[in-house]
């Protein structure tokens, strides 16, 4: 699988991001292969900011949900996180 220029990577059209991403949501995961996961993305900075709000999204449902979401809902979850531009975010809009 070769990934393009970091700027034209689409994560979720990307067999390797969504290996990864797919890795990410096993609860069963360490830390060490979470990094292992991670530093696959390295070289591909949308790939590896899709892989950054899945792992947000679980550390932060993580406690409250009882069972996991339907892969399919974990897409849509984390393409519409991907399409968000947190660069002009500002700590002021919080």
């Amino acid at each position: 699988m070769q990934m393009g220029p970091a700027g034209e990577c689409q994560p979720l059209n990307c067999a390797k991001a969504m290996g990864c991403i797919e890795g990410a949501r096993d609860p069963a995961i360490t830390p060490l292969e979470m990094s292992r996961l991670r530093g696959e993305l390295i070289d591909c900075g949308p790939c590896l900011h899709a892989f950054d709000l899945e792992v947000k999204l679980r550390v932060t449902m993580a406690p409250t949900i009882s069972e996991l979401p339907t892969v399919e809902f974990c897409a849509r979850i984390t393409e519409t996180l991907a399409a968000i531009d947190l660069s002009q975010l500002d700590v002021t809009d919080l």
